[in-house]
Order: structure tokens, then C-alpha cells, then sequence
């Protein structure tokens, strides 16, 4: 039991004598500011933001836009038409949703988000597809779910694309999301 606490005391002690003899000193706790909060776990909604997904030099990404209350996705896909604001634009992102004539419809329920286009939703790229799917489903996961477990349909012009799921940024039929291999 000795020799396994001295094996893992011998890194610790070679590092501290190198650092001693680089002139490496010690200090004391410098007061910043305020202490980190952490990092948020996916599912867990801020009340005041939107996530929006727009198109940047390295494909779609994520950004979020202050509220002033909590906004769901018939909220966030209306901010997503009217595309990036000014400091996303100036960042290099903009947006693959075309222009609309007509109303966007939004109807939401548990785990499902309906978009109805005034137009044939098969004209839409798969960028902008992407673009509608994970703003949608981003901002209607429920505390504890995973943005994935969200299904979104897009319909119009007689056309319906059902089940699509967002996952790493892209829009994805839900069967054909990967699953882990079983083992045996």
C-alpha cells in the first residue's frame, strides 16, 4: 500500500521541484469578481433566451438572443425569419430561410413542434431545414430531455417531412438518427 502513495507522490513532488526551479512562487487568492456559475445541462431552459441556429464559415451553430421573458418556438422560429440581427451578421452569420409570403404557423405539444410554410417545404435546403428543426426543438426541451428526443414536422404545399430531429446542428429523419450498438 506504502509504495503505491509514494509512486503517485513522486509526479507531484518532480513537478514541484521543477516549478520551484523555474522561479514559480506561490500566491494568495485574488478576488475577481463573481464566482463561475457552471456550465448548463442540456435541457435546461434559461428563461430569458432565445436559441436560434444560424448558417456561420463553418456550417450551422447555435446562438442565443436575449428576452425579456421565456420564449417557446413559435416565438424563437419567429425570430429566426427575421434572421440574424445586427451583431450575428457583423460575427459572420447569416441565415439559408428564405423569405416568406405568408404566415408560418408554430404548434407545439409534449416533445412535438409542428411548422406549417406558406409553401412547398421540399424547396427548402437542407440547411434551412436544419435551421427550422433546432430552433424549434432547442427552445421546447423539457427540463431533463435531450434536444434530440424533440420531433419536428415541417409541412406545406401539400408536402409534410415528418419526424426530424436535430442532433450536432442538422436536421435528421428520427429513424435514422445513430444508436448505440447492443452488446451481446
Amino acid at each position: 500500500m506504502k509504495a503505491r502513495r509514494v509512486r503517485r507522490a513522486a509526479p507531484a513532488a518532480l513537478l514541484a521541484a521543477a516549478l520551484t526551479g523555474c522561479g514559480v512562487t506561490t500566491t494568495d487568492v485574488i478576488d475577481v469578481g463573481q464566482p463561475a456559475t457552471g456550465a448548463k445541462r442540456q435541457g435546461e431552459v434559461n428563461s430569458a433566451e432565445a436559441k436560434l441556429y444560424f448558417m456561420s464559415p463553418t456550417g450551422v451553430t447555435q446562438v442565443t438572443r436575449q428576452a425579456k421573458a421565456k420564449l417557446g418556438a413559435e416565438d424563437a422560429v419567429a425570430l429566426l425569419l427575421d434572421g440574424p440581427d445586427e451583431d450575428q451578421r457583423i460575427r459572420g452569420l447569416y441565415t439559408d430561410v428564405p423569405k416568406m409570403k405568408g404566415e408560418v404557423h408554430v404548434t407545439t405539444g409534449t416533445l412535438r413542434v409542428s411548422i406549417q410554410m406558406p409553401f412547398n417545404v421540399l424547396r427548402l435546403s437542407p440547411v434551412a431545414r436544419s435551421q427550422f428543426v433546432c430552433t424549434a426543438a432547442a427552445n421546447e426541451v423539457p427540463r431533463g430531455r435531450q434536444i434530440h428526443d424533440v420531433k419536428v414536422e415541417l409541412s406545406g404545399g401539400s408536402y409534410v417531412i415528418t419526424d426530424l430531429v436535430c442532433d450536432s446542428n442538422q436536421a435528421f429523419p428520427a429513424a435514422k438518427l445513430p444508436t448505440p450498438a447492443q452488446s451481446r
